[in-house]
């Protein structure tokens, strides 16, 4: 026989629900921010300007030198 959940249980479970699903998605997102890019801010990169945002978000120092042409 189960036992009837209480108001305050299931607010908890929904609230913990929530939380981890939070938690997963900023790990994923975290992870892969040139998709972060394309899923959340709806913009469109170029294979370059993805490769750039990944390696600026997973170290510490990057160097990147950009050509004139780059810009547009």
């Amino acid at each position: 026989m189960m036992k009837k959940k209480s108001e305050s249980e299931i607010k908890r479970e929904e609230r913990n629900h929530l939380m981890n699903t939070i938690a997963e998605r900023c790990a994923y997102y975290r992870s892969n921010p040139h998709r972060f890019a394309k899923d959340y801010l709806n913009i469109k990169l170029k294979t370059f300007q993805k490769i750039l945002i990944y390696e600026m978000m997973h170290n510490n120092y990057i160097t990147y030198a950009a050509a004139r042409g780059q810009g547009a």
